[in-house]
């Protein structure tokens, strides 16, 4: 995409999101608007030097950096944290003494604004950064029981981060 072509698809882009997020869509714009969100997420992702795995999306792929509090209990108790960047397919946040990757654990992921309604589900580690000298480590999650609607109302919340990133 050229300049002008660029800032022309992200205004009809953020025409496309503003109706979905009032729900205002037919069924072929919804269609539409899913495929300029996998294109947008896919750019963003290239932009920032990631290669997305074959067959994976890039709506699920793509992070925005959000603190959101977040608390996530593991058999030997709950610790509160906030995330560090948020996807719809997972967080990160910074913990002291998380347990290995491949650990499930419960989650409660607080939605910004007062009448939002918590993400619940459970969600496993990825991946850990060794401890600091202060002893947190960056602890990356992916979700693995989240209801659709959750998933939806988080990409929601990612494209309205990225939107507001953009100046075009």
């Amino acid at each position: 995409m050229r300049g002008m072509d660029l800032s022309v698809w992200l205004t009809n882009f953020r025409e496309l999101h503003e109706r979905a997020r009032r729900r205002l869509h037919t069924s072929d714009e919804r269609a539409l608007y899913l495929e300029a969100r996998e294109q947008l997420a896919r750019s963003l992702l290239a932009a920032q030097g990631h290669n997305l795995q074959p067959g994976a999306s890039a709506r699920r792929s793509f992070r925005v950096p959000k603190g959101m509090h977040v608390d996530v209990s593991f058999r030997a108790g709950a610790l509160r944290s906030r995330t560090l960047d948020i996807s719809s397919g997972g967080f990160s946040c910074l913990m002291s003494g998380a347990p290995g990757e491949g650990t499930l654990s419960g989650f409660v992921l607080w939605m910004p604004g007062q009448d939002e309604a918590p993400v619940v589900g459970r969600a496993r580690i990825v991946a850990a950064t060794p401890p600091s000298e202060q002893g947190n480590q960056r602890v990356s999650f992916t979700f693995e029981d989240v209801s659709d609607e959750d998933r939806e109302r988080m990409e929601m919340l990612i494209f309205d981060l990225a939107l507001g990133y953009i100046v075009a």
